[in-house]
């Protein structure tokens, strides 16, 4: 009976081999999604989980379905290089009415749209 399990199951006679190739089965989803931006997510899911058959079937599903890594940004610098240059708006030096909220200018008293005195400053 022994000899027979021996001709079947061809590993046993290299315990090295099987556990090498156990090995690989079991960590085969995280193999897979190597590449992908959620590889430690896998990884640990294979790892934690992974024994159950269940756990290594998710961790197989998510590694193949998962997005490849999205090339990084290029730097700002680069980035605005290329991009016309338009000039900052810069708002007039002045105040908001308390009243209304209208922009008034810097120099003047009263609020030109509701006419309510505007704070005094040192002039």
């Amino acid at each position: 009976m022994l000899s027979l399990a021996l001709l079947l199951f061809p590993f046993f006679h290299f315990p090295g081999l099987f556990l090498v190739i156990s090995l690989l089965l079991y960590f085969l989803p995280a193999f897979l999604a190597r590449d992908k931006h959620n590889f430690t997510g896998i990884f640990i899911l294979n790892l934690v989980a992974g024994w159950t058959f269940i756990g290594w079937i998710i961790a197989l599903i998510w590694a193949v379905t998962s997005d490849a890594q999205r090339p990084p940004a290029p730097p700002l610098q680069q980035a605005m290089a290329g991009a016309p240059q338009q000039p900052m708006y810069s708002a007039p030096p002045g105040y908001f009415c308390s009243k209304c909220g209208k922009r008034c200018a810097y120099d003047e008293r009263f609020c030109s749209s509701c006419g309510a005195a505007l704070p005094s400053t040192a002039r």
